[in-house]
């Protein structure tokens, strides 16, 4: 697969924090990041969140609460 850089404007926060991140989980981003902007382009309104909702779903199902996620989104 070919990849393209696409400059997405975040606050500075997420932005060093995803620029931080081991290289294993910034590629685990980029690959959901992708895969959410296919999913994106091919939805309706309805779609999308019944996208969000699956995807919320399965990160609970793997042990994700609210309190780890921010965590991870503290970078603690």
């Amino acid at each position: 697969m070919t990849l393209a850089t696409l400059t997405i404007p975040l606050d500075e926060r997420t932005a060093q924090t995803l620029d931080q991140a081991p290289r294993g989980q910034r590629e685990q981003l980029q690959s959901l990041f992708s895969y959410l902007a296919r999913q994106y382009a091919e939805s309706t309104p309805e779609s999308l969140i019944a996208l969000m909702e699956e995807i919320g779903q399965e990160a609970r199902a793997n042990g994700l609460t609210p309190e780890i996620l921010q965590s991870i989104l503290n970078d603690e």
